[in-house]
């Protein structure tokens, strides 16, 4: 019997208790509340990226004329070498043509009859030169013998004399020979010959040139891929230094994003990032930084705002179907990460006196606490200090908030 009056006293004790609780609770003002908890927060740089292509080339035009025939259209995958386009030929084709004909005449030439009987008019120039020599010779010998006997009186003087006519018409007959020599190795077809060949060289220099510009009236692809850009059509004038096209692989994309130069600071090689596409499914893909370029540029925002712009490289770890050239993706690169820390709303934080404080609720009531903060995505905030894991806080404080009203605990995020 006491002990069901003891449980009937205990149950009413408890019913009174939740009565007492229910009344309180209810009454007050009625704002959201959050829990101190804890979790992970990521700092990171928001901004907007392009996709591009990581190999991506321009097939600039090279030779001039009329474009006859296009190949390629926008988003047409390609070979490297695989013809794009090609421009008319039928005047390089005619100076082809004029330039092999010209070389033709000019070996002819260099082969004809004149200069094949060459060898044999300096043989014959020669071997008469070697006769001369001969006679040469004999007469100085003769001369010599002459002159010794003419010394010993066996020879008379008219007779020495004859000698010596003998030997200085030998000698002009020699030098005359040489001479006749020296003119015809002078004027034959050698000097002929080199002057074809200088010709010759000249026209093979040209065909060369000719074949050269043949080969750049038609236009090929510079590496495997997909037709990104197409600037040429069928019956305009190609100019040289055009770009007709640009290939790009869409198996390896990256993201270039223009990131402001006084948050750039915060960023390093390596940082992860997060790609998200601005389609409907918002899909996040893992990417990141793999290049920081030295310098800023400076850029007019759409808002006419003058800025310092650095960009910044991005290199999704799997490479995607969603993300294609020229797309504008959101990117956030993360700068600093904490797991498991403690962590409250960024909207419940505010300033008072120059101090960061939240309200936290301490027996149904708004207790002003001065916390202190640290980092913060775009969502949470880490609270170093002034709050401990699981304590009450305004998740929207307001200007009519005031230290000690009455808050309703039921509403919480």
């Amino acid at each position: 019997m006491k002990k069901k009056k003891l449980w009937i006293l205990v149950i009413a004790i408890i019913a009174v208790s939740l009565t007492v609780f229910m009344v309180f609770s209810n009454q007050g003002e009625d704002v959201e509340l959050t829990i101190a908890e804890k979790g992970d927060i990521k700092e990171y740089v928001e901004d907007i990226g392009t996709v591009r292509c990581k190999e991506q080339k321009a097939a600039s035009i090279e030779g001039s004329g009329l474009i006859q025939e296009v190949n390629a259209e926008i988003g047409q995958k390609v070979k490297k070498g695989d013809l794009l386009l090609s421009m008319d030929k039928e005047l390089l084709r005619i100076q082809l043509k004029d330039a092999e004909e010209k070389i033709k005449e000019i070996e002819a030439s260099i082969q004809g009859s004149e200069i094949k009987n060459y060898a044999s008019t300096v043989d014959k120039a020669r071997i008469a030169v070697n006769r001369a020599k001969d006679t040469y010779e004999a007469a100085l010998d003769d001369f010599n013998k002459a002159k010794v006997l003419s010394e010993a009186g066996a020879v008379s003087a008219a007779e020495l004399k004859q000698r010596e006519e003998a030997l200085k018409a030998a000698k002009a007959l020699m030098d005359t020979a040489e001479i006749d020599l020296q003119q015809i190795e002078a004027n034959t077809p050698d000097s002929v010959k080199a002057v074809y060949k200088a010709r010759l060289e000249q026209i093979m220099l040209s065909r060369e040139s000719i074949l050269r510009s043949l080969e750049k009236q038609d236009l090929t692809a510079p590496i495997d891929g997909v037709i990104l850009e197409r600037n040429a059509e069928v019956n305009t004038v190609g100019v040289p230094g055009t770009i007709a096209f640009v290939v790009g692989n869409l198996d390896n994309v990256e993201i270039e994003a223009g990131i402001l130069a006084d948050e750039v600071t915060d960023i390093k090689l390596g940082d992860e990032a997060e790609i998200i596409e601005r389609s409907g499914r918002k899909q996040v893909i893992a990417g990141k930084v793999v290049k920081i370029a030295p310098s800023a540029v400076a850029v007019t925002s759409s808002l006419g705002v003058n800025q310092k712009r650095v960009s910044v490289i991005i290199e999704p770890e799997e490479q995607s179907g969603l993300l294609r050239p020229g797309y504008e993706v959101d990117v956030r690169i993360i700068t600093k990460s904490k797991k498991d820390i403690l962590k409250v709303p960024l909207s419940s934080i505010f300033d008072y006196k120059g101090k960061d404080h939240v309200f936290a609720v301490v027996e149904g009531k708004a207790v002003l606490r001065a916390v202190k903060k640290g980092i913060q995505d775009e969502d949470f905030v880490e609270i170093l200090e002034g709050l401990k894991e699981g304590e009450l806080v305004l998740s929207e404080p307001d200007i009519n908030t005031k230290e000690g009203m009455r808050i309703k605990l039921g509403n919480r995020k």
